[in-house]
């Protein structure tokens, strides 16, 4: 996620990035195929502006204080 969020700061026009095994993007998704054909793991993922905006949203937003309150060992019966 911080390459994705670091090629779409410096490249303010690009909707969508395709990233291969080994981490380079890809602005054409056949440059990205093509490429990825040289790999071991062929697999190429698909990230969009939109999408990781939503993560780090997410990830800014979550309720971390509800998981730290609870403490399982905080029950009547622990010892």
């Amino acid at each position: 996620m911080k390459d994705a969020k670091q090629y779409f700061d410096n490249h303010d026009a690009v909707d969508k990035l395709y990233f291969t095994s080994d981490g380079l993007a890809f602005f054409d998704e056949q440059n990205a195929v093509n490429h990825s054909k040289n790999l071991d793991d062929t697999t190429v993922t698909v990230r969009t502006r939109a999408e990781l905006d939503k993560e780090l949203e997410d990830i800014t937003n979550d309720k971390w204080d509800d998981v730290l309150d609870y403490d399982p060992l905080d029950e009547p019966d622990a010892e």
